[in-house]
């Protein structure tokens, strides 16, 4: 299993939750127009680098946008990093970094419906071949 089917894996898994239903998970972007509601995932990748620091020689980055119409419940954040961060195949080993969680808001589509996006970064170590 890659880790890109890995981090699919988990947030499909986490789309039928009882309290915070969402619709889909998307790589690198979301048809919105397809939606009924703009609650959704979406991941990427953002950079892979040469570690000389550790034995894990290189790192790949991945970012998680948590997108939801007025406001992402409070928690809901720590339960995703949670999922992600749970243990799962070898070698799709996946770890939040240091960086902030940033928050960004849109309105939806012409409505004045705002939409809370918070963005979560994660990196996933690897030994060099």
């Amino acid at each position: 299993m890659s880790v890109l089917d890995r981090i699919t894996d988990t947030l499909e898994g986490m789309l039928q939750d009882a309290e915070v239903p969402m619709e889909t998970v998307g790589y690198g972007g979301v048809r919105k127009s397809e939606l009924d509601r703009w609650n959704y995932f979406v991941f990427n990748r953002i950079r892979r680098t040469k570690n000389n620091n550790s034995r894990q020689d290189l790192q790949t980055f991945y970012q998680v946008h948590v997108v939801h119409e007025d406001y992402i419940p409070e928690g809901y954040i720590d339960r995703v990093i949670k999922e992600l961060e749970a243990p799962a195949d070898p070698g799709t080993k996946l770890r939040q970094t240091n960086d902030d969680i940033e928050f960004n808001y849109v309105y939806k589509g012409n409505t004045d419906l705002v939409v809370e996006i918070a963005t979560i970064t994660f990196y996933h170590p690897e030994k060099r071949c």
